[in-house]
């Protein structure tokens, strides 16, 4: 226990049993654990120690598996964004580009082994699966210098005038 004064006291525990026998005799009896006062102190101590490493290993053993959670959500993500920039690029304009339901799918079919899901894609569509962040930028894609021609789409060809719309 703790005392006024905030120090920390041991105390022996003690039983006394008074009992009345069949022909009026009174009876008392004594009975302590057996332990002293320094051996209650240590008891104290240890039990202390025992609280405080509990609440820790359950606070460590729990925040791993949020750590685990989020570490695998993090990376679920990544792959599946990775899935849509692959499809974007090998299979452009097809069912699978940009379906993120079918990517998310993909991920969790081969959750563990995502090896096997990189190869099988590469010999699908024949095209090498790159992080999300290796495929060539779209500005790239286009041309180095960033100009891209200007289709006709009147067929006039190009109007040299700069004036407006004739009818």
């Amino acid at each position: 226990g703790v005392d006024g004064r905030g120090n920390l006291v041991a105390i022996e525990s003690a039983v006394t049993e008074l009992g009345l026998s069949p022909v009026g005799i009174i009876t008392m009896n004594v009975t302590t654990n057996g332990e002293t006062i320094v051996q209650a102190t240590k008891s104290a101590r240890n039990s202390k120690l025992m609280r405080y490493g509990t609440i820790a290993g359950l606070t460590l053993f729990i925040g791993g598996f949020l750590v685990k959670s989020f570490v695998e959500e993090r990376v679920f993500e990544r792959d599946t964004r990775r899935v849509l920039a692959y499809y974007k690029r090998a299979a452009p304009n097809s069912f699978h580009d940009g379906d993120e339901r079918q990517a998310r799918y993909l991920v969790w079919k081969y959750k563990g082994k995502k090896e096997a899901l990189w190869r099988r894609l590469e010999a699908k569509y024949g095209v090498k699966v790159l992080n999300e962040w290796e495929w060539p930028e779209e500005e790239e894609e286009q041309g180095a210098d960033g100009s891209e021609e200007a289709e006709d789409l009147d067929g006039e060809g190009d109007g040299s005038d700069g004036g407006g719309d004739e009818l």
